[in-house]
């Protein structure tokens, strides 16, 4: 923190007045800690200013020997320049000279240089960054989360932790907001509209045209009237903007969950998995499935995210051109399971995009799918799928260990925005 007195004894290079309105200024007088945002300044009827001032100009390193963080390499200027400076409110700038460990000076400089980028972003468009989509996704007891939750939520995020720490049951709380087979998946899984006495709900905050649209399910009892128990009956509340509602907005967010569709899990399912995969594309788009294989034409995919094309041959039937610099189309039965992973993503995602730009997609990458592919094709279609040009686009991506996910966030370093910790999960959230 740098609002102490001067002393000859201390020898600070404290900032000066000029510099400490420049980085308040710098940072739209709002805290740039990495999730705060809170404002930190407002009218006062009682000072002579006519404003209350609760931010602080932090060091990046120490103005003094004494201090965290402190540079000897430094000059004065230096040290009390306002690039040595992070505008904080009161309570982030005590944390950030308190936890050096935590707050280094890489990530100092990365939050100020990614703050102000998002505060000249609004400046310049007019508009919130997150001013569409998802922007916060709330539940209790549902699973193995017990208690409340309220997690934010960005364009791209990467969900991080061991097997059943929960990954899993995020993504279907998630995906369950888009209805159908994911609802109903959701709902079976843990037989939410039973779970009244526990408490359980989910609520979704969605962003669009600066207007939220919270979205919130919970279990509940209804009786008929009678004494006995078994003439009373579970149902679902639905609340929108914390009105009762008879329905939720389904087709608010549309969601591409790639899981177990190139599995085999069940006699009742075609033994041939990338058909089955198929049908739950159809089934997401509603569209017919006929339609779906009748739309793999190698014309409509020079233009694909992952470079594969496609030539329907039969019923069922298809030839991809994998590219790996082999001439020559294979079917799709005789490619790799990493190949037709791919082959699947790339026609998931054209078919997508056809659609319109008013719909808001998430696409929902489980372990189960993403941990399958090796760490170069992990970083590739992470990369790729990070810098599409789409607005009405955002991704999920789920990871095992912390090591893959540092790899997936020097990525994306410039774009890392926040880490929210809850349970034994971690959610990074990119721009």
């Amino acid at each position: 923190m740098t609002d102490h007195t001067l002393t000859k004894e201390d020898k600070r290079d404290d900032f000066s007045q000029l510099t400490r309105e420049l980085l308040a200024k710098r940072s739209g007088y709002i805290c740039a800690y990495p999730g705060c945002k809170r404002m930190t300044v407002a009218g006062s009827d009682d000072r002579k200013s006519g404003l209350t001032m609760t931010g602080v100009a932090a060091h990046i390193t120490a103005a003094s020997k004494k201090g965290p963080r402190y540079d000897p390499d430094m000059s004065a200027e230096e040290r009390a320049g306002e690039t040595n400076g992070i505008w904080a409110c009161q309570i982030h700038g005590k944390f950030i000279d308190d936890n050096p460990s935590k707050c280094s000076v890489d990530k100092l400089r990365r939050w100020k240089a990614q703050h102000e980028k998002w505060v000249f972003d609004r400046v310049e468009s007019g508009v919130e960054l997150f001013n569409r989509g998802v922007c916060r996704l709330s539940f209790g007891n549902v699973g193995k989360f017990s208690g409340d939750f309220a997690i934010p939520f960005g364009r791209n995020n990467v969900l991080v932790g061991v097997n059943e720490s929960g990954k899993t049951t995020f993504c279907q709380i998630l995906s369950a907001f888009s209805g159908g087979d994911h609802w109903k998946q959701f709902n079976d899984r843990f037989s939410f509209s039973k779970q009244s006495e526990n408490h359980a709900y989910i609520q979704l905050s969605h962003q669009s045209d600066n207007t939220t649209t919270a979205i919130r399910l919970s279990p509940q009892v209804l009786s008929d009237g009678r004494r006995k128990a078994e003439n009373t009956r579970q149902r679902i509340h639905i609340e929108i903007n914390s009105c009762p509602s008879p329905d939720w907005p389904r087709s608010l967010i549309r969601v591409l969950y790639f899981d177990t569709q190139l599995y085999h899990m069940h006699y009742s399912e075609p033994k041939d998995t990338f058909v089955k995969a198929l049908r739950y594309l159809a089934n997401v788009l509603g569209t017919d499935e006929d339609l779906v294989w009748d739309s793999l034409r190698e014309e409509l995919f020079t233009s694909s995210i992952f470079g594969n094309r496609f030539r329907r041959t039969g019923h069922r039937k298809v030839e991809i051109l994998v590219p790996d610099g082999r001439p020559f189309f294979l079917p799709h039965r005789g490619l790799s399971f990493t190949e037709q992973q791919m082959a699947f993503l790339d026609i998931t995602l054209k078919l997508a995009s056809c659609g319109s730009r008013n719909e808001n997609w998430i696409y929902v990458f489980d372990t189960t799918f993403f941990q399958r592919l090796d760490q170069q094709r992990k970083s590739y279609v992470f990369k790729r799928l990070t810098e599409l040009d789409r607005s009405n686009v955002q991704t999920l991506f789920c990871l095992n260990s912390i090591e893959d996910t540092e790899v997936l966030k020097n990525i994306q370093s410039d774009k890392w925005v926040n880490a929210e910790h809850f349970g034994d999960l971690t959610l990074h959230s990119f721009l």
